[in-house]
């Protein structure tokens, strides 16, 4: 009787998910044979290598000869009988095994296929099979514990529950990694006579320096490579003050340089990188102008030329800091948060009234979260208030600019402000337009600088680690899956992005959308 209940109680007890890993693991290997392969199988030997790679335990080449013995034996047979699915199981399987020992071979792999390490990835999730090591049967051959195993490991490591879309969540990665590279390409066939990416006729090292990012974000080397003679001629371009650029919109010019040069690298960079970073800190409105802050620009940044901050500018110029490694605390970031807090419809942090120069009116905060371009201004136009004055109308691009400055100075996610500036986005979700246009007086209003705003919207929310926001009717939104679907949805044949609805603020350039395009999806891997 006392073995019975013995025996009910152990099977009542279910296996942790490290058990699990433990016990179909050590089971299999016994069977590794003497040249480290598993089953005499290439493919049964990289799904275990990827299963002990992912498995609580993270098992690593360097943990014993049954890691080196398994990475040799499928790096000597990677070419026996090369397809698809045999290159992304050996890929994936040396990627997760050690990433930077393995990744040129991985990817010359997926070159080979015409695909990407992320094609490799999401092509993997997308044909995960219904085995698991939690439903294994008593029976299981080597081959399936090879891909239940796998498979676990896959589905744990990149945090997709059985309850998720998987399907879905899979579809929208692919696209996005293929779309990217077209993206690039693209890009790479747009460059002007002088070699860089031009308007009018002229080189703009704006642009330019954003399509040498894009280009450092590909998985391909050789595209890569292609972006060092555009970061040389950024290096070229660098003036005494620090600044970089050709004599137009100097912060933006600077702030997307900067981060460019950060993705290219080099050491030799470093001393242009630094000096940029001092030209940033002296156009911030602060003290070294007679500013103090009681004013209302105290703490912005604009574009460079003249007095007047703005918040574009502004969470350009903090990014390109924060990529530099400026800590949160620095005295720049805590400024900042001064002309951030204007910015904000928020009563609560910001009470103040501005005079509007546009409507000869005063303008006062609102307070529905949002944010305008600068404190008592927006392009969105402006809500007549009972007393006579106006509220600056928040609208989507700043606020998500808004949100991207508070996360660079340190405000935490449960501070108010950004909890405020969350319920906007909540309650004015999508991705149709850039919210906050009213289209009874501009019905194109909502298509200004629409890919601006999706760049701007992945960065926010990427950066606060927001998976999903709740839209007004309580559906939730797996924001990063519905952004891929929109931006494949509406890439054109020959790989750009556009902007025809509304061209205003260079949208109707098409490397300058496809730079933003491109912006959004990297924050979308």
């Amino acid at each position: 009787m006392l073995a019975h209940i013995l025996i009910g109680l152990a099977l009542c007890q279910q296996p942790s998910e490290k058990e699990l890993f433990d016990n179909y693991l050590n089971s299999v290997r016994p069977a590794q044979m003497a040249d480290g392969s598993f089953g005499g199988d290439v493919v049964i030997t990289a799904n275990i290598l990827t299963g002990m790679a992912l498995s609580p335990r993270a098992y690593r080449i360097d943990d014993g000869p049954f890691m080196r013995d398994a990475v040799n034996y499928i790096l000597q047979h990677q070419d026996d009988a090369p397809s698809w699915e045999t290159d992304q199981r050996i890929g994936m399987a040396l990627v997760h095994v050690h990433r930077e020992m393995y990744l040129p071979t991985a990817e010359k792999m997926a070159l080979r296929n015409g695909k990407t390490i992320n094609d490799f990835r999401a092509a993997m999730l997308l044909n995960i099979d219904a085995l698991r090591i939690d439903a294994l049967p008593p029976t299981a051959s080597l081959k399936q514990i090879a891909n239940a195993v796998a498979n676990s490991g896959l589905l744990r490591t990149y945090e997709i529950t059985k309850s998720t879309d998987l399907n879905a969540m899979a579809i929208a990665k692919q696209q996005a990694a293929t779309d990217y590279e077209r993206g690039v390409d693209y890009l790479l066939g747009s460059r002007g006579e002088s070699g860089y990416w031009e308007v009018f006729g002229q080189p703009q090292p704006g642009i330019s320096a954003m399509v040498a990012r894009a280009m450092l974000g590909s998985n391909r080397p050789q595209v890569r490579e292609q972006a060092y003679p555009v970061l040389d001629w950024l290096v070229s371009l660098q003036r005494e003050d620090g600044s970089i650029h050709d004599g137009r919109v100097m912060v933006y010019t600077t702030s997307v340089a900067i981060g460019a040069l950060i993705d290219g690298q080099r050491p030799a960079d470093k001393a242009i990188i630094n000096n940029a970073v001092v030209f940033l800190r002296a156009v911030q409105t602060d003290e070294g102008e007679g500013y103090t802050t009681e004013d209302k620009f105290y703490g912005g940044i604009g574009y460079g030329g003249d007095l007047r901050p703005d918040l574009s500018n502004l969470q350009y110029a903090l990014q390109a800091l924060n990529e530099a490694k400026v800590p949160a605390d620095d005295a720049a970031f805590q400024r900042a948060i001064y002309f951030i807090n204007r910015s904000q419809n928020h009563s609560e942090s910001n009470g103040e009234t501005y005079y509007d120069k546009d409507s000869d009116k005063p303008a006062r905060s609102g307070n529905d979260g949002g944010a305008a371009y600068y404190p008592g201004n927006s392009p969105a136009g402006y809500d007549a208030q009972p007393d006579g004055s106006l509220v600056a109308r928040s609208y989507g691009s700043m606020t998500y600019a808004l949100l991207k400055c508070y996360t660079f100075a340190g405000v935490k996610q449960d501070d108010e402000r950004v909890q405020a500036a969350i319920d906007w986005i909540s309650n004015h979700y999508t991705l149709e337009v850039n919210p906050g246009f009213d289209p009874l007086i501009d019905p194109r209003g909502g298509f200004q600088g629409l890919y601006y705003y999706y760049q701007t919207l992945a960065q926010a929310l990427n950066g606060l680690q927001l998976d999903s926001i709740t839209d007004v009717a309580g559906k939730q939104h797996d924001w990063r899956s519905e952004l891929a679907t929109k931006l494949h949805d509406v890439q054109l044949e020959d790989g750009s992005w556009i902007n025809n609805d509304a061209p205003r603020w260079w949208e109707g350039n098409p490397d300058l959308c496809t730079a933003y395009a491109l912006g959004a999806l990297k924050n979308l891997r």
